[in-house]
């Protein structure tokens, strides 16, 4: 489709392709199915905030600012493609890299599926098992080698562009949320004239340019678990204006002109991809849930966010978190755009309170258990933000965020227990370095000498037992799904436990204090197979392995061989936390997906 158009008196052709497929070979009349859609215009598009190329799922190759292919090129695409290559060749070549190698081997497995027109086969796992040696097994959930790798890679090519390689006519980036490369032709730019910048994807979740960056710093944005997808549809920056012999320039009219006509375009695209497949649903993921502790009937407990200084809020479990009047010196931050990984309650995370600074928490007499919440969302890598800071004037902690929490846009929470108020009954926490962060602070009454039981029962709901123990809706979790259970659980005691279980490929990581030894409580029933649940199977049908940090408890496990239908509680004692204060748990199928219904870690 060519349409002649007119702007500030300067005539000019825009070229629609649309190609179409067919499910049979005669096309059905009025039912396309199509698959894509190029708009032939010229302007500069991002790569984060620069200029670049972006590449369909179904492997056609498009530029957002100059065509690639079909009419008016601007130069031969394959000098391009050999500029690219040689740009590729200059970095790996370079020192950019320094002794670290993984992130050399990404960037040369991407660019060269790049180049074959095979960027479907750029994923997380063809990345993790074909250019950085993990095992076939490799799962994303659990080894986040990727994602850290990938954020190293953004990291050296910007520090490279910056200085070494500032003036190169061909610029390689990875744009955030994606792995597959974006080459910027400077030749390009220039003709250009002018810089659009357009949202990017990251893995369905929109990242917006805050003007507040997160936790302080440059945003960055990272990826998410599940491995990131190319981007469906990708946005039209502008149209070019054509003069005799002279360069092409874009004007604002024609940006919004392309705009239009580029969403209508998209608008018709998938109303007949919609009649002609039927299919309008959207994938779903499992979501993780809230970083946070049932309230104790032994005393006053406070939660408080930092940095959120107007409203309180209530979170999935019904606690209530107050607003930042406790906290004076340093300066409040806010973050949009980001789904943090390990919580259902992302607004605990979505403010804080960054620089030095000192929170004064006013309590009764007593012991208290205090844990401090964080999440990293600046987009930074291991040894990058020290997070110095002392509780009543105690021992100073230094926290790396990212490390605890094995990624950026996750949370994490520090435990402390025998804690005291000072003299003046308040609890002080003092941040102590530049560049300390916090989320929230939550202060328990607590146990002398010993940290709270936590227990966890899986749902959406909190439940007190027969024997007065308070067990918090699920939380801490990664991976999976939730299901609830069909059968009869009025005879079972304390059945209100096995109501819903999660099964899948799954962990756990609960954060507890350092320094103690716990006792691991896990609860089963099998939900589905055997015939008291009116389905198939029974003993061999569900198989799997469980293991605590590091260490395997359970090979070959199988609920209905060692209980039938009845539950089943597994206790592992002296389980030692890891360094950073969590007991990891993970769930690995052997045949069909494990399953569990309630957690208890009971310090010993």
């Amino acid at each position: 489709m060519t349409s002649a158009w007119k702007l500030d008196n300067r005539e000019f052709t825009v070229t629609v392709q649309l190609l179409f497929r067919f499910k049979s070979g005669k096309p059905p009349p009025l039912r396309l199915g199509l698959k894509s859609v190029k708009l032939q215009v010229f302007g500069p598009v991002s790569c984060g905030e620069k200029f670049g190329y972006t590449h369909l799922e179904d492997g056609v190759a498009r530029s957002k600012g100059t065509a690639l292919s079909g009419v008016s090129t601007l130069e031969p695409a394959i000098s391009k493609l050999e500029a690219e290559r040689a740009e590729v060749d200059d970095v790996l070549s370079s020192d950019v890299f320094g002794r670290t190698n993984n992130p050399a081997r990404l960037l040369a497995f991407v660019c060269e599926k790049y180049f074959e027109g095979a960027v479907d086969e750029i994923k997380e796992y063809s990345i993790a098992v074909h250019a950085l040696g993990r095992p076939e097994s490799f799962d994303p959930q659990v080894d986040t080698i990727v994602r850290v790798t990938a954020h190293a890679l953004r990291k050296r090519l910007e520090d490279y562009y910056r200085s070494a390689g500032a003036d190169h006519a061909v610029q390689i980036c990875l744009p955030p949320g994606h792995y597959v490369p974006k080459f910027i032709h400077a030749n390009d730019l220039e003709t250009a004239g002018s810089v659009s910048t357009v949202d990017e994807k990251k893995n369905g979740r929109s990242l917006e340019v805050v003007s507040s960056p997160g936790n302080g710093r440059r945003e960055d944005p990272h990826p998410a678990a599940s491995p990131p997808q190319t981007s469906k549809a990708d946005d039209v920056s502008g149209l070019y204006d054509a003069g005799s012999g002279s360069k092409f320039r874009v004007r604002t009219g024609t940006v919004t002109l392309a705009a239009i006509l580029a969403v209508s375009v998209c608008v018709l695209s998938v109303f007949f991809w919609k009649k002609w497949t039927g299919r309008s649903g959207r994938e779903s993921r499992p979501t993780t849930q809230a970083t946070v502790t049932p309230d104790f009937p032994s005393g006053k407990i406070l939660r408080a966010m930092a940095g959120n200084t107007f409203a309180s809020y209530t979170d999935g479990g019904g606690s209530k978190w107050e607003g930042d009047h406790f906290c004076t010196g340093g300066t409040t931050f806010s973050v949009t755009g980001h789904t943090i990984q390990g919580t259902e309650d992302p607004a605990l995370f979505s403010s804080g309170r960054r620089g030095v600074f000192h929170c004064s928490y006013p309590v009764q007499p007593g012991t208290y258990e205090v844990h401090l919440l964080f999440a990293e969302t600046s987009g930074l890598q291991e040894n990058s933000r020290n997070v110095g800071f002392s509780i009543n004037g105690g021992p100073l902690t230094n926290l790396d965020v990212m490390d605890d929490a094995a990624g950026d846009d996750t949370a994490t929470t520090k435990v402390f227990t025998d804690v005291v108020p000072a003299s003046d009954g308040t609890i002080h926490v003092d941040f102590v370095t530049p560049e300390a962060f916090v989320n929230a602070i939550e202060i328990l009454p607590g146990i002398p000498h010993r940290g709270l039981p936590v227990r966890i029962v899986v749902g959406h709901f909190p439940y007190t037992d027969s024997e007065g123990n308070a067990w918090m809706p699920e939380r801490y979790f990664f991976g999976g799904r939730l299901s609830s259970f069909g059968g009869g659980l009025s005879k079972i005691p304390d059945g209100r436990l096995y109501e819903w279980h999660r099964f899948g490929h799954f962990h756990y990581i609960v954060p507890v204090a350092t320094g103690a030894k716990y006792t691991l409580k896990l609860h089963f029933i099998e939900h589905w197979f055997g015939v008291q649940n009116g389905g198939i199977g029974g003993v061999g049908s569900r198989v799997f392995d469980v293991s605590c940090n590091g260490l395997m408890l359970l090979k070959g496990f199988d609920i209905s061989r060692e209980a039938g239908s009845e539950p089943l509680v597994k206790s592992f004692q002296h389980i030692e936390p890891t360094p950073q204060g969590k007991i990891e748990i993970y769930f690995t199928p052997a045949v069909n997906y494990p399953s569990i219904s309630a957690i208890e870690i009971i310090p010993e």
